[in-house]
């Protein structure tokens, strides 16, 4: 945590998708930087498959790394039911009481063009990962949830996952006393802010906010901006390489997907660019 004082009790929770770990030692560094600048108490993670490539054994995925890096207070949260998604928290400020896995709506079929950009060209199963957390200072219990939306089906499909999430921490008793973090994939051509906040909706009904100026106004934070880029990504299908093409020559269509939605008090919010990832790591100091 915050080594400032008047800072003392607010946790610093942080999302990142990490492209597949494919440049895990450049973002090692920035979640360092992270926990010296600000603190980093919970870190949810998307994209946590096994690492290929010199120096990486079989069944090593990029969280081990990580959690080898920020060091011995640092747990890791992991279930083999839920493929991709973690948490990793600081022991000293944080235990976990319980974790489980709650299954999202899975998309029923693609379409000619979603199979050109969805590896195996086949429709995944989606899942949540909840934990327990309690703040080893005292304070009441809160639910933490890790997730990744679906890259297909649209956001009318993906609104039907966020409701399940809703759902999900009602069902566990923390309408109250939750934070959401994730990719939620909310592309739109067009009036994409407005399409993320459709899509965030049964969140909002708990009262959990990603960046709103309303909500926020007496909150240092910075404006909402873009969290995805299409010219950082490294997919091996030709509608991503497209991308990656269009995006270096100028044209590329970052959005805003990563968020940290929570009904706990936010005293502070912020993004960090990583270059390592096509998205942006983004943090929330709160009160738990």
């Amino acid at each position: 945590m915050s080594t400032n004082h008047s800072e003392a009790r607010a946790l610093v929770v942080a999302t990142h998708n990490l492209m597949h770990g494919l440049r895990i030692e450049a973002l090692v560094a920035h979640y360092l930087a992270l926990r010296e600048a600000e603190g980093l108490d919970l870190l949810c993670l998307q994209e946590d498959r096994y690492l290929t490539g010199p120096g990486a054994s079989g069944d090593e995925r990029p969280s081990a790394r990580i959690v080898a890096a920020l060091g011995a207070p640092y747990e890791l949260v992991r279930e083999d039911a839920c493929p991709g998604l973690c948490f990793i928290y600081d022991s000293r400020t944080l235990r976990c009481r319980s974790r489980s896995v709650v299954a999202l709506p899975r998309l029923g079929s693609l379409s000619w063009f979603e199979k050109l950009y969805i590896v195996g060209g086949k429709t995944k199963q989606k899942y949540l990962l909840l934990a327990e957390m309690e703040a080893r200072d005292g304070a009441a219990t809160f639910a933490a949830v890790c997730f990744h939306l679906d890259t297909a089906g649209g956001n009318t499909h993906r609104l039907t996952q966020v409701c399940a999430i809703a759902e999900a921490l009602e069902t566990a008793g923390f309408r109250a006393r939750a934070i959401a973090c994730g990719d939620t994939n909310a592309f739109a051509l067009r009036r994409q802010p407005q399409a993320l906040e459709t899509l965030l909706a049964p969140l909002r009904s708990l009262g959990a906010v990603d960046w709103e100026p309303a909500a926020l106004a007496s909150v240092a934070a910075p404006k909402a901006r873009p969290t995805h880029f299409f010219a950082r990504q490294n997919e091996p299908k030709l509608p991503h390489r497209v991308g990656v093409l269009l995006g270096k020559l100028g044209l590329d269509l970052p959005r805003r997907y990563d968020v940290v939605c929570t009904n706990l008090p936010v005293r502070r919010r912020g993004q960090v660019a990583t270059p390592g990832s096509d998205h942006d790591l983004v943090w929330a100091a709160l009160e738990a």
